[in-house]
Formats: C-alpha cells, sequence, structure tokens
C-alpha cells in the first residue's frame, strides 16, 4: 500500500489528471464494445423469437382449420354411413387421406403453400399445416 502512495505523489500533479482521463476512456470503450455485442445478440434472439412466434400462429390458425375440416368429414361420413353400406363409408374417406398424402408429398419436394393448396384443394390452414410440419421434419 506504501508502494502505491510513493507511486502517486512521484507523479507530477498534470499527469495524473491525464491518467484518471485515459482510464476512464478505456473504460467507457469497453462498456461501448460489451453493449453493441448485447445489443447485437439481442437483435438475433428477437428475430427467432419471431419467427417461432408466426410459426406458433401458422400451427394454430391450421389447427383450427383442420379441426374443422376433421368435424366435416366426421359429419358427412355419418351422413354417407346412414345412407350407405360401412364398407363404402370406409371408402369414403379414402380420397381424403389421399389429398393429404399429396399435399404431405407436395411439401416435400419444396413446393409453396399455395400451390399445395389449389392442386389438392385443401384449405389455406390445412397446407400450411402440412407445409410447416414438413419445414420441421427437415429441421429435425
Amino acid at each position: 500500500m506504501e508502494d502505491i502512495q510513493l507511486v502517486v505523489n512521484n507523479l507530477d500533479q498534470s499527469a495524473l489528471p491525464l491518467f484518471v482521463f485515459i482510464g476512464n476512456v478505456i473504460f467507457l470503450l469497453v462498456t461501448a464494445i460489451l453493449l453493441h455485442r448485447m445489443t447485437q445478440k439481442l437483435r438475433r434472439e428477437y428475430a427467432q423469437v419471431k419467427t417461432m412466434r408466426d410459426d406458433l400462429k401458422a400451427f394454430s390458425v391450421a389447427a383450427i382449420g383442420m379441426g374443422k375440416k376433421v368435424l366435416q368429414l366426421e359429419h358427412q361420413q355419418r351422413r354417407a354411413a346412414e345412407n350407405k353400406p360401412i364398407e363404402k363409408a370406409v371408402s369414403y374417406v379414402e380420397p381424403a387421406n389421399q389429398t393429404y398424402d399429396e399435399a404431405a408429398h407436395m411439401a416435400r419436394q419444396g413446393k409453396n403453400v399455395e400451390s399445395i393448396m389449389h392442386q389438392c384443394g385443401l384449405s389455406h390452414s390445412e397446407a400450411e399445416l402440412i407445409f410447416l410440419m414438413n419445414r420441421l421434419d427437415k429441421a429435425g
């Protein structure tokens, strides 16, 4: 401790403010660099959160659309079962499965949501759900 006091006492009175100024400038530069890095990281993380939020919103909309479609198909199947024998009611549902299989195949080929929607006769929500599920399968 005495050594530090000797060094400080031996310093010229005009040099001490210069050292304090240089120390403050260095501190501010380091702080600015760290702040810049943290800001960049925060922006990247915000972009990821926005992408996940958009995907979640699309999944929610698609799930609602799929739920409505399932209810519609169940209703149609019940009506078909009342009018026809059971074998025909089961075969009535198969084309819908083929449509979804075809849509999944198109999504794997890289087709966009609109082309899947138009070619397979699906709602936008259904096509988007199949497209997003395929995108997650590729990412995983």
